[in-house]
C-alpha cells in the first residue's frame, strides 16, 4: 500500500533533518546518527510522487553509498576499539 504523500513530511523536512543528524555525527562518531542519516536519505529516496527533483535523488543516493561505506568503517572501528576516523584513513 502506497502511503499518501499528504501524511509525510516534506523532502525539504527530511534533508535538512539529514543535515542536522550528519552535523552531530560529525561531533559523536555515535553509529546511530550514522543510520539515522541513512534513513533520513533512503526516505528522500523513497519518496512517491514528483516532488522530489531527479537531482535531489540523484545527490542523496549518492550520499546514501558515501554513508553506507561511513557505517562500515565505524563499524570496524567500534569492533577494532580504533578512535574514530582511523579505520577511514587507513583506507585512504
Amino acid at each position: 500500500m502506497e502511503q499518501d504523500p499528504q501524511q509525510l513530511p516534506q523532502p525539504e523536512t527530511l534533508y535538512a533533518a539529514a543535515l542536522y543528524l550528519a552535523t552531530n555525527y560529525a561531533k559523536s562518531g555515535c553509529p546511530m546518527l550514522c543510520r539515522m542519516v541513512m534513513r533520513q536519505l533512503a526516505c528522500i529516496l523513497n519518496y512517491p510522487g514528483e516532488s522530489v527533483s531527479p537531482a535531489l535523488r540523484e545527490v542523496c543516493r549518492s550520499l546514501y553509498v558515501e554513508w553506507e561505506r561511513i557505517a562500515a568503517s565505524r563499524a570496524l572501528e567500534l569492533h577494532e576499539g580504533l578512535r574514530p576516523g582511523a579505520a577511514a584513513q587507513a583506507i585512504h
